[in-house]
């Protein structure tokens, strides 16, 4: 079964001596304090039993309530409705229950009795908008605000679902079935074998989610999503698509060995990351991996928790190199993995990695609808599920992908993969699916969403893009350094991946950090020599290289955000088979010594 990230499917996990304490949070469908109604902000999402809610009149908020068209709640909540317009009233009817409610009147009636509303029914745009929470709830709905993402979510099933166990990325950790849990333990404990206390729990509908006790250091202050983070842009978005490829920068290789829920979060940062500030290095999938099992030494912690209060540190700082990895086998047979010779997260890597943090949502249903509002809102999806499209109709076990687009002209979604940037019937690492087979091929598409941290003016506003292309798959065989002569160069990319985890990727385009020296190297210059060296390991393949850009992020007093950059006009070199070369920005200038000729002078002629 595929390592999955926050949640994985296990229908007969049992609960092991876990006592659990719960704080089981239930918001009602509010505003958030202080916010205005007529405040500019992204719109109010309604999703019905994983679906989003598509409306003609969009959903408003009044005294904290929201209010959502008639027809089409009461359509999708499956219930018969009928309007007596003399009245002005309302008749919805479903599995036994029945709702009256009249246009303006704070009364409404359930069943014959008589229910006070906060705000009533009224009509806008000739539409009828009535109280979701009071309609959904009294048809026996749970209804829950996310006023992070505005998001309001309406489940109608009765009966508890079965909610997968979570596991850990990269290994096997039990977890806990929470459809298995009785009420009477929503308040109660939470121990782990060890004995090890908790401080707080949540439960969500997919997925458990824990803060210890030793890691409290970690929690950041809350982020204001009201607003989204940046404007959609032409280059990505237009009427009838949208396309996140752009600013897909450095892509990583799982070489068919699992990872592609945490490769594919990486894609998703990288891409987010680059749209809010360009040249933005690049995070390291082995980091995640490595400092999530590391904080489950004292017990469960989840992905959602890493990339939210830990982040990630960048790939430069923390190689993906798996030739280092010890493969084994148990007394069972089953395949086992030693990571114990990968470099281990530490005090300088989590230092960066605060610089790099997301949030994540929950799963969704993959419809259209949903991928769309999600692509063109917030920005690349992760998707998962058994995918036949690409892994047969029998896959051994469920695969994740990151979508990047859709277009409505052919009607077919953009996924990059994590298998190299030379898989696929284009060879370039991407595919589609058709808009009618995205059901029988995801199960959940999730949306991200950067936490802003202030990387202008400290040691971190400094970073630099290389870019060299390779014959076939051989970027494995690079080596490439940065830094300024006379001082210690920094490695940036030196994974082989050729003796257990084979790379095949041809395109090594990485945004990496400058060495913590920059700020007193700044700017390069004729007098500051910023290099990066490249050796081609290869026997046979050529380098090319296209760019080497060297940026330093600042703010402007008005307090936006700009980003100055330093290009090498060395693109297009060759870096031939076993050849190192040198390339300096800006491009150090030939001084070439020439003897002393006497200048006899010309005498005018009479």
């Amino acid at each position: 079964m595929e390592r999955q990230v926050d949640v994985m499917k296990s229908k007969n996990m049992k609960l092991i001596s876990f006592v659990l304490l719960f704080s089981l949070l239930l918001t009602g469908v509010v505003m958030p304090s202080g916010m205005a109604v007529g405040q500019t902000q992204q719109p109010i999402s309604i999703f019905v039993n994983g679906e989003i809610l598509v409306t003609d009149t969009p959903p408003i908020i009044e005294s904290g309530r929201t209010l959502v068209p008639l027809r089409a709640i009461f359509e999708r909540l499956e219930a018969a409705v009928e309007w007596d317009a003399l009245d002005r009233k309302v008749t919805a009817t479903r599995e036994g229950t029945t709702i009256v409610l009249y246009i303006g009147n704070a009364t409404a009636w359930v069943n014959g009795a008589p229910v006070v509303l906060d705000v009533p029914p009224k009509i806008v745009n000739s539409r009828t908008l009535v109280p979701l929470r009071f309609v959904s709830e009294s048809f026996g709905a749970e209804v829950d605000w996310d006023g992070l993402n505005r998001i309001v979510t309406v489940v109608t099933q009765t009966e508890a679902p079965e909610v997968p166990d979570f596991q850990l990325p990269g290994f096997n950790l039990p977890g806990i079935n929470l459809s298995l849990l009785p009420d009477w333990v929503k308040n109660g404990l939470l121990l782990a074998p060890n004995d090890r206390t908790y401080d707080t729990a949540k439960i969500h509908a997919d997925s458990l989610t824990v803060q210890k006790d030793v890691d409290l250091s970690l929690l950041q202050p809350s982020q204001d999503w009201s607003k989204p983070p940046y404007a959609l842009d032409s280059l990505i978005c237009w009427s009838t698509g949208c396309d996140y490829t752009p600013y897909v920068t450095f892509t990583g290789n799982q070489d068919g060995r699992g990872g592609c829920i945490g490769r594919s979060m990486v894609h998703i940062m990288n891409i987010l990351k680059e749209r809010e500030h360009p040249y933005t290095p690049d995070v390291s999938f082995w980091y995640l991996h490595g400092r999530q099992e590391e904080l489950a030494d004292g017990g469960p912690v989840n992905t959602k928790f890493v990339l939210e209060q830990n982040g990630i540190a960048p790939e430069a700082s923390s190689h993906s190199d798996y030739d280092k990895v010890i493969i084994g086998k148990d007394a069972a047979g089953n395949s086992t993995y030693d990571y114990s010779q990968m470099p281990r997260p530490n005090g300088w890597t989590n230092y960066l990695a605060s610089y790099y943090r997301m949030q994540e949502s929950g799963g969704y249903e993959p419809t259209i609808e949903n991928i769309r509002h999600f692509l063109r809102n917030y920005g690349p999806l992760l998707a998962g599920g058994d995918i036949p499209l690409i892994q047969g109709d029998n896959p051994e076990q469920g695969h994740a992908v990151t979508i990047v687009g859709y277009d409505d002209v052919t009607k077919t979604v953009k996924c990059l993969n994590s298998w190299g940037d030379t898989w696929g019937d284009l060879g370039n690492g991407y595919f589609t699916v058709p808009y009618d087979a995205l059901e029988d091929n995801f199960n959940y598409v999730r949306f991200y969403q950067v936490i802003p941290v202030e990387r202008a003016g400290t040691d971190q506003a400094y970073s630099a893009r290389i870019h060299v292309e390779t014959g076939a798959d051989s970027r494995n065989k690079l080596k490439v350094t940065l830094g300024v002569d006379g001082r210690s160069p920094f490695t940036v990319w030196d994974t082989p991946n050729e003796t257990l985890w084979i790379d095949y990727s041809k395109t090594l385009k990485l945004d990496v950090p400058l060495p913590i020296y920059a700020v007193d190297y700044w700017p390069p210059a004729t007098g500051t020599h910023w290099y990066v060296e490249v050796t081609n390991n290869s026997t046979w393949d050529p380098a090319v290289l296209k760019e080497i850009t060297f940026a330093r992020l600042h703010k402007n007093p008005d307090g936006s955000y700009a980003t100055e950059t330093f290009k090498s006009t060395e693109s297009g070199a060759t870096i031939a088979p076993g050849e190192t070369k040198k390339f300096y920005v800006p491009k150090k200038t030939t001084i070439i010594d020439l003897p002393i000729v006497p200048i006899v002078p010309i005498l005018p002629i009479r």
